[in-house]
């Protein structure tokens, strides 16, 4: 595979996990603590590699490739999907004008060649030996609910199904379900209600709910529909917060989150009045407040 196809591989892989909701930067819980890394050299990735196996949000920081783990006696479990992982290689030719000599004298020069190879994340395998697993390094913190923002979930009328099945938070509108990392994962416990309320805030747009377009339509990542669901998602994530008395705790990460969506948005002058119009819909119906139609 050439260098630029290898290029386009990684950036497509990159545009994929942001248009599944990805934001690395935003994360604010444990899980995959430490750099990943493979689990046979134990060397650490590097360079946009930690960016890519980052972002999958596995528990374990621990990489290998198909054939190590057979080797290892184990397997990848059906369907799992590889990520792709790059490094340069150098190849040599000789070279009358070449910097360095080979072991016969002569010159030659050194090229490097982008290649990239497949690796998989040891939850994603069966059969490895658990003696050849490193424990995961995962912090595990003390959860102390935070009553007022507790009874706001348990209160929203017509909620979805709400998981902590996995390390990344996400609402899927197909099956109605949203999931949120493990609470102790947390770093503090109003971090996770925040991202709860995000979460939650996503699902008030299903069609059962308030019916936004922005969730009840397929809108590509930047567009301006995923946009606007994304800032209302986040204001509305702000508004439940500072409901509860949490807001001082998370209004940091809230406001780049919201400062990063509205880059995109600078010449619409009606976007932000719009999204807080219907952030405020949103909170509302969490908290199960009334409203009209008209008022939709």
């Amino acid at each position: 595979m050439e260098k630029d196809q290898v290029f386009e591989l990684i950036t497509n892989r990159i545009c994929d996990l942001l248009e599944k909701g990805t934001i690395p930067w935003l994360k604010t819980w444990a899980g995959g603590e430490g750099i990943p890394q493979n689990l046979i050299s134990r060397k650490p990735y590097r360079g946009v590699n930690v960016f890519l196996l980052s972002s999958l949000c596995f528990e374990s920081p621990y990489f290998l490739t198909f054939k190590q783990a057979k080797e290892l006696g184990g397997f990848v479990k059906a369907g799992e999907k590889a990520c792709p992982v790059i490094f340069w290689k150098w190849l040599e030719k000789q070279d009358p004008e070449g910097e360095s000599v080979d072991e016969n004298g002569n010159r030659i020069s050194r090229i490097p060649m982008l290649r990239y190879y497949s690796v998989f994340n040891v939850s994603q395998t069966e059969g490895i030996p658990s003696d050849k697993i490193p424990p995961s390094g995962t912090t595990e913190n003390s959860f102390n609910p935070v009553q007022a923002a507790q009874s706001i979930v348990d209160g929203m009328p017509h909620k979805p199904l709400i998981l902590n099945s996995e390390a990344r938070a996400y609402y899927r509108p197909s099956t109605d379900l949203v999931n949120v990392p493990r609470p102790n994962l947390f770093h503090v416990p109003e971090e996770y209600y925040s991202t709860l309320f995000h979460e939650l805030t996503h699902s008030t747009g299903h069609e059962s709910r308030l019916n936004r377009k922005s969730i009840t339509e397929i809108n590509s990542f930047g567009s301006h529909e995923y946009s606007k669901e994304e800032l209302v998602e986040e204001i509305g994530a702000a508004y439940l917060s500072a409901q509860c008395g949490i807001v001082e705790s998370t209004i940091q990460n809230s406001a780049a989150y919201i400062s990063g969506w509205l880059k995109r948005l600078r010449n619409d002058n009606k976007f932000v009045v719009q999204a807080a119009a219907q952030a405020q819909k949103a909170s509302d119906y969490i908290l199960g407040r009334n409203f009209t139609q008209d008022e939709q």
